[in-house]
């Protein structure tokens, strides 16, 4: 029978967006690009469902809840701007939404599997994805507003910002897709250590395990809209 587990995780992170790698015309035209430094801590859930007899017993699913901190910034003459203090959908304007949170929270899930290099030494590849109830990972979600208000309200690095396309989008046409939530996912190799195994041990994965310690030593990460 599977076994779980239960842990902490702490992330820190940078996402990217870049309209000219998409391949829908409408993003290409936009051409906007942004990266997101985002901080993010889960409790997560971790079950394996195979048993030590079954020989499989180093794969593993998780889930879990965690809450993220993102800034979203672009770039603009060779300086990085914070995008949410722009209000570049017109946030900060009389009529305007409001600034959206800096903090939510965010659902983790994911797989993985343990490669076994000695008696205490394993190389972990980890599959995460990432569930948001926010669409403003990259600062995109609704309409174009009124840039020449935002110019004359946050200056002309914010209505540049606000509207990069060659020709200027008109009020109120759609600059994202408010009915879809941001999500991203991060892939992970990972080096992981065992403190007090036992020479005996078959597995890592055991009803007592011991201490581990992990390391991330690459990532690759996207979100998408």
């Amino acid at each position: 029978s599977g076994s779980f587990s239960f842990g902490l995780n702490f992330l820190a992170t940078r996402l990217y967006a870049d309209d000219a790698f998409s391949g829908q015309d409408f993003q290409v035209e936009r051409n906007l690009c942004v990266r997101t430094d985002l901080l993010e801590a889960d409790f997560l859930i971790e079950y394996r469902p195979f048993s030590r007899s079954q020989g499989f017993n180093r794969f593993y699913i998780y889930s879990g809840i965690g809450g993220m901190y993102y800034q979203p910034k672009a770039e603009l003459n060779d300086d990085w701007y914070k995008l949410r203090t722009l209000g570049t959908e017109g946030q900060y304007l009389d009529d305007g939404p409001g600034p959206y949170k800096e903090i939510d929270i965010v659902i983790p899930y994911g797989l993985g599997y343990k490669f076994r290099l000695g008696k205490s030494t394993s190389i972990i590849l980890d599959l995460g994805f990432r569930k948001t109830f926010t669409d403003y990972l990259d600062d995109v979600s609704t309409v174009y507003a009124d840039n020449v208000t935002i110019a004359a309200e946050k200056g002309p690095e914010a209505e540049i910002l606000a509207d990069r396309s060659a020709t200027q989008r008109a009020i109120g046409t759609a600059r994202g897709n408010p009915d879809k939530k941001d999500s991203y996912h991060i892939l992970s190799i990972k080096f992981e250590y065992l403190f007090g195994g036992k020479s005996g041990d078959r597995c890592y994965y055991n009803r007592n395990p011991p201490k581990t310690r992990s390391t991330k030593i690459n990532q690759r990460r996207m979100f998408t809209k």
